[in-house]
């Protein structure tokens, strides 16, 4: 296994990394491990963008169509079915 030194952590994170790790009962290492395997494992925007084209998705969205159909849906309510 290999070694990781970060340099220049502001303290402000170390505490915040060092309080979650405590709250999921976790060494600071194994919580970092986990939030960085994490982080890893999500593609890159980029990378799923290309994907996506290679894939036949539409290039763009009208996105100001797509969120007025989600608002009438809300504004509908339940569905009475």
């Amino acid at each position: 296994m290999s070694n990781l030194q970060v340099r220049n952590l502001p303290d402000e994170l170390h505490a915040r990394l060092s309080e979650r790790a405590r709250r999921l009962d976790l060494s600071m290492s194994e919580y970092v491990t986990r939030v960085l395997r994490a982080d890893l494992d999500r593609p890159l925007f980029d990378d799923w963008a290309t994907a996506a084209r290679r894939a036949g998705a539409p290039r763009s969205i009208d996105t100001l169509a797509a969120l007025d159909a989600v608002r009438e849906e809300y504004d509908a309510g339940p569905s009475s079915s």
